[in-house]
């Protein structure tokens, strides 16, 4: 991942990415539809984008001041809004939606003191949110789940001291996989439950160090990140399994000492997207590509920004823009 940062991204971003959410990347809620828009975020800008699968129809949609950063783009289920994380100076993160162009955004009520709200997920009815809340000195996180309106927030994992849950990820059954980060003899791994947050069961072995998990449309298989248990590593690859953790499959080689990560589906399940830094020798910079599952048919997604800062893709209904 990037070594840079950008001056306009304040304190509570870099410790997010200190944390590894964008390392690992920020998990997103996966329907099933029609291949629409894939929205990303930069974190040179702090901005939120969005382009058809090719790399067209570019669209800024977030417009944040200095001092702020807007990060994690979620579709909802029909592709008319997005949810996601704003930074603040106060060095809080709050949620906020907003329509498919950028217009109407709002924040989610709630969120008190200067907590991290991250990785917001749309649940299948759209009525909800999934996402992670982090006190200020980013640790411990849990998993949450609130209305779209700020209301019923409440907790589906607890905080733990040395440990966060981050990356959540609804499948279309309402379930949830999420990364848990511990130094109870590893550093991470995929951890599914029920949508109310009981029978968390890890999943991915230890040696593959797994985060970021992203469900299927169809929800028969997760796509994650793996950086094979080296933990001081750069390197990271894709991988998917069955949610019970067999059947593990590679998606990407080992780029070592570069890395490929943040996968999510495209919503026919046909397609992953995900991001790279295999094309800067500095790690600089994050560029957006494109694979079947099976690893085939990689191709880039060439969006046209002078900086390639480019993390948290997440592939929507959204019809595509002309």
């Amino acid at each position: 991942m990037s070594r840079r940062r950008s001056s306009r991204v304040g304190g509570a971003l870099s410790l997010v990415i200190a944390a590894g959410l964008l390392g690992a990347g920020a998990a997103h809620a996966e329907f099933p539809g029609p291949n629409g828009r894939i929205a990303f975020s930069d974190f040179y800008s702090g901005q939120i984008y969005a382009a058809n699968p090719d790399g067209s129809g570019l669209q800024q949609l977030t417009h944040v001041g200095k001092g702020r950063a807007a990060a994690f783009p979620d579709w909802s289920p029909n592709g008319r809004r997005l949810v996601f994380s704003k930074f603040l100076p106060d060095g809080g993160a709050r949620i906020w939606t907003m329509r498919a162009d950028g217009s109407h955004q709002r924040r989610v009520a709630g969120g008190a003191g200067h907590f991290l709200d991250l990785g917001p997920n749309y649940t299948p009815s759209a009525r909800r949110v999934v996402f992670t809340r982090c006190r200020p000195a980013g640790d411990p996180c849990a998993i949450r789940k609130m209305r779209v309106d700020g209301t019923h927030d409440r907790a589906l994992t607890p905080f733990r001291a040395h440990e966060a849950d981050l990356h959540a990820s609804v499948s279309s059954t309402g379930r949830i996989a999420f990364a848990r980060y511990s130094t109870a003899g590893f550093v991470v791994r995929v951890v599914v439950t029920r949508a109310d947050g009981s029978h968390a069961r890890a999943v991915t072995p230890p040696r593959l160090e797994g985060g970021a998990p992203e469900w299927s449309p169809d929800g028969r298989r997760i796509a994650f990140t793996s950086n094979f248990a080296h933990c001081c590593r750069t390197d990271f690859s894709l991988f998917t399994m069955k949610p019970d953790g067999s059947d593990i499959e590679r998606v990407t080689p080992d780029r070592f000492p570069h890395g490929d990560f943040q996968p999510a589906y495209s919503p026919e399940g046909d397609r992953i997207v995900f991001g790279s830094d295999r094309n800067y020798p500095d790690y600089c910079c994050n560029d957006l590509f494109a694979i079947d599952p099976s690893g085939a048919g990689e191709q880039p997604l060439t969006v046209g920004l002078s900086d390639a800062g480019l993390v948290d893709p997440d592939w929507g209904t959204s019809p595509l823009i002309p």
